[in-house]
């Protein structure tokens, strides 16, 4: 079973169905070279998706909270444009080698994923979530924050 196999098991054990790449576009019009989901080691019910998109790595971390219907929030953390990694990703990207190069650069890809995702997790936990104040190698964007207010309800006390 590979990951995405995995990923959509997992979303449908808590009720939600997987969009198939060509139902639905990424980031604009940019579908992931590479793709991968973890559990993190460190924090407890918290994920990762890792992605390569527009040659640039992306991590979305999924955190677990006590309110709203989702009991989630969702982060989008991307390397600064100033960090060389990000000029590293695009040169790997449109670099052509030889067959045995090509054979294993999606493995190479994934390696180097991993790499840039430690350090994008070290970061992202050594910030502040309340204030959404970060050190500067990285951009951190709230894709879902669940608020005191659900469907419109106030919250009762």
């Amino acid at each position: 079973m590979n990951i995405d196999e995995q990923f959509e098991q997992f979303l449908a054990g808590l009720g939600v169905e997987m969009e198939r790449p060509d139902d639905r576009q990424y980031n604009g019009d940019s579908i992931p070279e590479i793709s991968i989901f973890q559990a993190s080691r460190d924090h407890y019910g918290v994920f990762y998706r890792l992605d390569i998109i527009d040659q640039r790595p992306e991590l979305r971390v999924m955190v677990p909270v006590n309110k709203g219907d989702v009991r989630m929030d969702i982060y989008l953390v991307r390397l600064s444009e100033h960090t060389p990694l990000n000029e590293f990703f695009g040169k790997m990207s449109i670099y052509e080698g030889s067959p045995t190069y090509e054979q294993g650069r999606e493995a190479t890809l994934q390696h180097l994923l991993y790499a840039a995702a430690e350090t994008m997790k070290q970061l992202f936990w050594s910030g502040d979530l309340p204030t959404q104040v970060f050190p500067g190698e990285i951009e951190v964007y709230p894709l879902l924050i669940q608020s005191e207010r659900r469907l419109g309800r106030k919250k009762s006390r």
